[in-house]
């Protein structure tokens, strides 16, 4: 059976304890789709970015992992499921929140 990606519903946000921030939605689809995640419109690219995506039966664990996450980090984040029959799209926002050390952060 062909489907074209469809997520449940937005990702789930998780704060790992060493601060970097996961998330974590499922898509259904047939076959896999191709996984994209923007903020702000842009694309994320680069190491401090680890997206997955993990066959289950006839679904798909899709995942984002921020390392170092910064203030610059908060926003809208949107994922992007295509495959050959569609496309779609769900959001979630992130706020970063600041540490004690960062706030009181002295220069040297």
């Amino acid at each position: 059976m062909v489907l074209a990606p469809f997520f449940e519903k937005a990702p789930s946000l998780i704060i790992s304890p060493d601060g970097s921030v996961l998330f974590e939605c499922i898509c259904n689809a047939n076959p896999q789709p191709t996984v994209k995640w923007f903020l702000k419109d842009k694309e994320l690219v680069g190491d401090r970015y680890v997206s997955k995506i993990k066959k289950m039966v006839g679904k798909f664990t899709v995942t984002l992992h921020i390392k170092n996450p910064t203030q610059e980090d908060q926003g809208v984040y949107k994922v992007t499921a295509t495959n050959t029959h569609g496309s779609h799209s769900v959001e979630q926002q992130y706020i970063y929140k600041c540490t004690g050390k960062e706030v009181f952060k002295t220069l040297d």
